[in-house]
């Protein structure tokens, strides 16, 4: 792409249209969303790690019970959950189809712990887990019908009586995403790029869809040339979230003030919902 590309470009985009998500799968990219991670000063791809254990202790004592698990963590990151909950006793997996980000959760994994690399919406689940944690608004980022299918795939993956736990981003949230103001920004190194540039951002409300669309312009310093990122992020309600889930077999749908299980004084973006696979 050029600058007359940038000029020329649909004011109007269809939510997915220009692309399915930022290159969370490149491999530069992925080193680069490790930092991010692994950062303890902000929470842009991972919380810090104080904020994590509160969660893994509100998931082992309030989820769990306590008990030893089977526990698949999609879109596990770099394993920060899944350490935690392996050295509480669980066996935990965890999938996710960013490169560096997994290569770290190996190298620092338990003996409890295994991961993937892999696509969710197309990998192997196996069978007999206790939880399914899927968390920090992953689901948000699917296009409806695979969020669906994903839904699908976890449902068969849990044992009878087994739970799903779901933080997706909410409706108020991803609204502000798709109303944000455009803007730019010059950077030496960045997420989008290792090398001098310049980034252009707007974003964009699809009212009849709920669905925000964020584009990204990465203009080389070097030589101009202009690469374009786009990601598409689907806003749910309480009531789509809770038909979504019924629909796809799960029970016993119940909503949560936080992934500690109480009201937080920090403003929460997140709807956390656990839903449970009814016993045979």
């Amino acid at each position: 792409m050029n600058i007359n590309d940038i000029l020329q470009r649909d004011m109007n985009p269809a939510p997915w249209a220009e692309g399915e998500r930022i290159p969370w799968d490149d491999p530069a990219f992925s080193e680069r969303i490790l930092k991010e991670h692994l950062a303890q000063d902000n929470d842009a791809a991972s919380r810090p790690q104080s904020v994590i254990k509160k969660h893994v202790d509100w998931i082992h004592k309030a989820l769990l019970a306590g008990q030893p698990a089977n526990i698949l963590d999609l879109g596990c990151g770099p394993g920060l959950y899944t350490a935690r909950l392996a050295r509480l006793g669980h066996i935990c997996t965890g999938i996710d189809f960013a490169p560096a980000p997994i290569a770290h959760a190996r190298q620092h994994a338990p003996h409890s712990c295994s991961y993937e690399l892999a696509d969710i919406r197309t990998a192997d689940y196996g069978a007999g887990h206790d939880l399914v944690i899927f968390i920090f608004g992953a689901l948000n980022l699917f296009r409806p019908v695979d969020a669906r299918q994903v839904l699908k795939k976890t449902f068969q993956t849990l044992k009878p009586g087994g739970l799903l736990l779901l933080e997706i981003s909410s409706l108020d949230a991803v609204d502000q995403i798709g109303n944000q103001p455009a803007m730019w920004y010059s950077a030496d190194s960045s997420l989008f790029a290792g090398q001098p540039h310049l980034c252009l951002m707007e974003t964009f409300w699809d009212e009849e869809q709920k669905t925000a669309t964020e584009r990204f312009f990465i203009v080389d310093a070097r030589n101009g040339e202009v690469t374009r990122h786009a990601a598409s992020t689907q806003a749910y309600d309480e009531d789509e979230l809770e038909e979504l889930l019924l629909e796809t077999g799960f029970a016993q749908v119940d909503f949560h003030p936080s992934m500690t299980g109480r009201e937080e004084d920090e403003v929460n973006d997140f709807l956390v919902v656990t839903a449970r696979k009814p016993d045979l």
